[in-house]
């Protein structure tokens, strides 16, 4: 008897689990790939009888081949213990390297494995209903070789259908708009220097031009009698061609001509043999910069010292001196011998620039260490960041100690979240506390390398790396007073698509970015105060200039003189961005513009967006009307990883 009622539990544990396994299979199945080619298709497939089945967790092809996943669901019952009945469903994507979501017929959003999808499906969930959904995941550039995630979620319905109420306050001043937010920077040259391309960068606005690897062939051994030569050609075209475009050079001395070496380095990062030579080197650039009506108001000392771009030479050998200054820069003992005779290289290095430098002119601005990330120490908290406190605070201590200039701080910084900029910012500043004639003399804090990755990443191919960068302008640049970041860099020399770093492609041709600058660079008269129910809130910096909530923030400006109000609207979040809802409100136009008219222009999955659509690669004009009376409304659905600017001027 026991023995049946055994065999019975067991065929029926058995029978369970197969229908278990009947219903995971028939989940997973719902899910197939379509291999599409070598490039982005416009449209999801109609065909998809070749498609194969896949399964979340399965590997993904790592290779450059387009391919279609193609899930056909249906909205589920529950999710966890909650009934779907009537919720707002979407769905979070990530597979490959990234791509793009359709629902039906319309593109929702884009994505890559760093930042995942999220799609609204249904505001009124029915379980049961039938759903498809075509993700376009692109080529390999970067990462991402598995089907991720496809899950089911509920959206808060703040988030997913309540607009947010922006009110605009054009009498409430918060300061004034600087001359140019975002600038340019460029290693190892622009891919050319012609005038078409300098009238492009002109267009966008860009105040300043920060460009590195400018010292590498400037100093020659003349082959016959052996003496040191000038040999100024490429340094003048950099100077003439960033003055063409309207734009301040910041010159980052760097790197080692040969004939300086200290040490063998094929890579440029030797420090010089003869500091009083280059000392003298820096004294006829400067010179030569003025002599030719041609002047470099900054010059940067260096590129990427804490991170072992600088080769101590013989001479520095991590002298008592040096270690106690830095440990006096970190706060304990430095054991690594490498690290303070490269800090004592460095330092040897900035004496020199800034003295050659100002003697020839004395106004000139000094200023680095240009680090490579923040300026902490590497930490559980800060696993990104590399020898920075030391020669951050070590330089200050220098400066300090031998009466050396220190005009702006530098550092760069990528692909990290506005907080973690906003932290380095303050941790400068933090740091110039402790030296009251150094705080007074800073006068520009400089991210000189800033982009949404520093490897080749699909989001710099499209909006998704626009509106980080337009994220980080609004909620780190713009508060935190970072006043010279400087976008990396400005132009590829063809038209593929790969995840390069570039503003421009061949022809001049703009990507999302570029658009975004301009948008930004456009700006000017005073800031005016833009935010929710909550207006007129303050931080410890004064009135707050941007709005936000976890997906939305904005900045809003008056010109008098243009008679311009222009607001700009950034939807970007870095995990799971979503379409968002937004009312602007103008409760009180200044009496010029009423009866004035507007303009929206936007950057999104589908406008200003190369990627897109190579034929519509400039920013567009996307709505434009009348405004009526002494107040004004405006009210948008914005895309997913968007930017907006809504202008108003007179008629």
């Amino acid at each position: 008897m026991k023995a049946s009622r055994f065999r019975a539990r067991i065929r029926c544990s058995i029978a369970f689990l197969l229908l278990l396994l009947l219903f995971a299979f028939n989940s997973f199945a719902d899910w197939r790939v379509l291999t599409a080619g070598d490039q982005r298709q416009s449209r999801p497939p109609k065909n998809i009888s070749s498609a194969v089945t896949i399964k979340p967790g399965d590997r993904w092809p790592a290779d450059n081949r387009f391919r279609w996943l193609i899930g056909e669901l249906e909205i589920p019952e529950t999710i966890g213990k909650e009934s779907m009945v009537g919720k707002i469903v979407g769905l979070q994507i990530n597979v490959g390297d990234g791509g793009e979501v359709w629902l039906g017929d319309e593109l929702q959003c884009r994505f890559d494995n760093d930042h995942p999808a999220l799609v609204l499906v249904a505001t009124n969930a029915v379980p049961g209903t039938k759903v498809r959904l075509d993700v376009q995941v692109y080529g390999k550039v970067q990462g991402g070789d598995k089907f991720d995630q496809a899950n089911w979620v509920v959206i808060e319905p703040k988030r997913a259908l309540q607009p947010l109420v922006l009110n605009v306050d054009p009498k409430r001043v918060l300061g004034r708009v600087p001359n140019g937010i975002v600038g340019l920077s460029q290693g190892g040259g622009v891919s050319d220097y012609e005038d078409a391309t300098a009238e492009k960068l002109k267009q966008g606005g860009f105040k300043w031009f920060r460009m590195d690897n400018v010292f590498t062939g400037v100093l020659k051994r003349n082959k016959e009698t052996g003496a040191l030569t000038n040999d100024w050609r490429d340094f003048d075209k950099r100077v003439d061609f960033i003055r063409r475009i309207g734009a301040d050079p910041i010159m980052c001395v760097s790197y080692m001509p040969q004939v300086l070496d200290a040490v063998p380095n094929n890579e440029r990062q030797s420090a010089p043999k003869d500091y009083a030579t280059w000392e003298e080197l820096c004294f006829r650039a400067a010179e030569r910069s003025l002599a030719r009506g041609a002047r470099v108001p900054f010059w940067e000392v260096w590129n990427e010292v804490n991170t072992g771009w600088l080769k101590p030479g013989p001479d520095d050998t991590g002298t008592d001196d040096f270690k106690r200054l830095y440990e006096r820069a970190i706060g304990k003992e430095q054991t690594n011998t490498a690290t303070i005779r490269r800090f004592e290289a460095y330092c040897k290095l900035y004496r020199a620039t800034a003295r050659g430098v100002r003697r020839a002119d004395p106004s000139a601005k000094i200023g680095g260490p240009a680090l490579a990330s923040g300026p902490m120490e590497r930490s559980k908290d800060c696993g990104h960041c590399s020898n920075g406190e030391g020669f951050a605070r070590g330089l200050m201590l220098w400066c300090a100690q031998e009466k050396l200039p220190l005009d702006f701080v530098s550092w760069h910084e990528y692909f990290h979240p506005p907080e973690i900029i906003v932290k380095e910012a303050e941790a400068f500043r933090t740091y110039l506390t402790e030296f009251p004639a150094l705080q007074r003399s800073v006068e520009s804090f400089m991210i000189t390398e800033w982009n949404e990755a520093w490897w080749p990443d699909r989001p710099q191919d499209h909006e998704v790396g626009a509106a980080w960068c337009a994220n980080s302008i609004t909620r780190a640049f713009i508060p935190a007073r970072i006043d010279r970041p400087c976008f990396f860099y400005v132009k590829q020399g063809d038209m593929n698509f790969r995840g390069d770093y570039s503003l421009l492609m061949q022809a001049n041709v703009p990507k999302a970015s570029y658009n975004v600058a301009k948008i930004f660079n456009g700006l000017s008269g005073n800031w005016i105060l833009i935010g929710t129910t909550n207006v007129g809130r303050t931080s410890s910096t004064g009135p707050q200039l941007t709005s936000m909530d976890g997906d939305i923030s904005a900045v809003a400006a008056w010109d008098a003189e243009r008679t311009r109000l222009a607001i700009v609207l950034v939807n970007f979040r870095d995990r799971y961005a979503l379409r968002r809802s937004v009312r602007v409100q103008v409760h009180e136009l200044p009496p010029v513009l009423r009866n004035g008219a507007w303009e929206e222009w936007t950057i999104d999955a589908a406008h200003s967006n190369v990627w897109h659509d190579r034929a519509k690669a400039e920013l567009t004009k996307t709505r434009s009307g009348h405004v009526n009376g002494n107040s004004f409304a405006w009210e948008k659905v914005l895309g997913a990883n968007s930017v907006t600017l809504l202008s108003m001027t007179r008629r």
